[in-house]
């Protein structure tokens, strides 16, 4: 009985993907680089007392957050492999390397 749980939890894993944190504090993301999978989510959020903003032109990754508020927490789905950076619009010294696989 235990195997076919463990077996169905790496399964599932494997169809949604993981979740990464990417924290946005002290005008930086934190971390500032991060290697994931095809179909991971990457969760940003916003732990600093004003908004946050967290975009990329990548064309197979494209998103754009918006304004995000403090206390936000904002998922997006990596779609495609590749190497991409992320940044803030607000606070353009934030910078974000993503590595998908």
């Amino acid at each position: 009985m235990k195997k076919i749980i463990v077996a169905g939890l790496i399964l599932s894993s494997a169809l949604f993907g993981a979740e990464h944190v990417i924290d946005q504090k002290g005008k930086t993301f934190i971390p500032h680089a991060i290697t994931v999978a095809v179909g991971d989510t990457l969760v940003f959020k916003n732990s600093d007392p004003f908004a946050h903003n967290a975009f990329t032109d990548n064309a197979a990754n494209e998103f754009d957050t918006g304004m995000q508020a403090p206390g936000n927490d904002i998922s997006i789905k990596v779609k495609a492999a590749g190497v991409f950076n992320v940044e803030c619009a607000i606070h353009p010294n934030m910078l974000l390397t993503v590595t998908a696989k």
